[in-house]
C-alpha cells in the first residue's frame, strides 16, 4: 500500500505542469470549493515552503557555491533593483495606486518554491535554482519591507519591524523543521523520497490554486471592472520580467542565467498571506488568484524558448 501510494507521488511529481493548472481550473468551476478552502491557505503556504525545503540536499548547494558571486548579485537584482524598475513603469503608465502596490510587492518577493522543480523540468541550472530560492526567501525578510517603506510609503498599514519579524519567523522555523526532518531520517532515506517529496509539492501548489482562486470569485461578485486590468498586468508582468532578465543575464553562465530569468517572472506573493489585510489584502488575494495564469501555463511556451536560447547552446553543459 505504501509502495503504491509512493510510486504515485512519483508519478504525479513527473507530470507536475499538466497536474498543477487542474487546480486552476476546479477554482475557477467551483466557487463554493474555493470558500471551503480559503482558509487553510496560510498553512499550504507553510507547508510547500517546509516541503521544499526538505527537498533540497546540503552537498548539491554546496556545490554550487562557486558560482555565488553571480547568484548573490542575482538575487540582489530580483529583490531591490526589480522593484523599482517595476515601480517606475506602473507609474509612469499609471496603473491604479492599489494594483501598483500590490506589483511592486510581487517584484520585491523571493521565488517560488516550486520554481527549483520547474527549472529541473525545463533543463535549466536546478542547484543555482535552489539557492537562488533560498537566497531570496531569506533576504526578502529585511528588504521587502525597505523596498515597500520606500516606494509605496506607510499607505498600505503594515508596519516594517512587525513583517520583517513575522516573515523571519515563518522562513527561519520551516527552514530548521525541513532539514531538521531531513536530517532525522537520514540522508540514504531524504534522498530516496525526493519523487516523493516532488508529488507532494505538485499536489500542494494544486491545492492552493484552488484556495486561492476565491480571490477571483470575490472580484467577480464585487469589482468586476479589475478583473481585466489584473488579469493583463499578471501575464504581461510576468512574461516581460523573464524576458528581460533573460537579456540580462545571458552573458552569464547560461543555465544559471536562465535560472535567474525564469526566478524574476516566478515570484511567491503569497508569503505575504499571514501578514496582510484591509484594501491591500483585497487587492493582493486577486493579483495572486490572476497570477497563476502565467505561472501555470506560461511554462507550456516558455519551455522550448528557455531550452533553445539556454540550453542547446549552453557553455556550461
Amino acid at each position: 500500500m505504501i509502495k503504491n501510494f509512493d510510486q504515485l507521488l512519483r508519478l504525479i511529481g513527473r507530470h507536475g505542469t499538466l497536474i498543477m493548472p487542474i487546480g486552476v481550473i476546479i477554482g475557477l468551476l467551483y466557487p463554493s470549493l474555493t470558500q471551503l478552502t480559503r482558509p487553510i491557505a496560510e498553512s499550504v503556504v507553510i507547508a510547500m515552503l517546509i516541503v521544499s525545503v526538505y527537498r533540497l540536499n546540503p552537498k548539491h548547494i554546496k556545490e554550487k557555491l562557486h558560482d555565488f558571486k553571480i547568484i548573490g548579485a542575482g538575487i540582489l537584482w530580483l529583490l531591490l533593483i526589480m522593484p523599482s524598475f517595476t515601480f517606475c513603469i506602473g507609474y509612469l503608465i499609471g496603473i491604479p495606486s492599489g494594483l501598483l502596490a500590490v506589483i511592486v510587492a510581487w517584484s520585491a518577493c523571493p521565488p517560488l518554491v516550486s520554481m527549483p522543480g520547474l527549472a529541473i523540468l525545463i533543463g535549466l541550472d536546478g542547484a543555482a535554482a535552489l539557492l537562488i530560492m533560498i537566497g531570496g526567501t531569506l533576504l526578502f525578510t529585511i528588504t521587502l519591507p525597505l523596498v515597500l517603506s520606500l516606494l509605496i510609503g506607510p499607505n498600505l498599514g503594515l508596519n516594517p519591524t512587525s513583517m520583517a519579524l513575522e516573515l523571519v519567523c515563518i522562513v527561519f522555523i520551516s527552514f530548521f523543521l525541513a532539514q531538521g526532518l531531513r536530517w532525522l531520517v537520514g540522508e540514504k532515506h531524504a534522498t530516496a523520497s525526493e519523487g516523493s517529496a516532488d508529488g507532494i509539492i505538485v499536489i500542494l501548489m494544486a491545492l492552493f490554486a484552488v484556495t486561492i482562486m476565491g480571490g477571483f470569485h470575490d472580484a467577480l461578485e464585487n469589482n468586476p471592472e479589475k478583473l481585466p486590468l489584473f488579469i493583463g498586468v499578471a501575464i504581461v508582468i510576468s512574461a516581460a520580467s523573464q524576458i528581460l532578465n533573460a537579456l540580462i543575464f545571458h552573458r552569464f553562465k547560461r543555465k544559471t542565467g536562465g535560472a535567474l530569468a525564469l526566478a524574476s517572472g516566478s515570484r511567491n506573493l503569497a508569503l505575504l498571506i499571514p501578514i496582510v489585510s484591509g484594501p491591500f489584502g483585497e487587492d493582493l488575494w486577486l493579483f495572486i488568484a490572476v497570477i497563476q495564469i502565467p505561472i501555470y501555463f506560461l511554462p507550456i511556451i516558455s519551455k522550448p524558448l528557455y531550452q533553445r536560447f539556454y540550453i542547446q547552446n549552453s557553455r556550461d553543459l
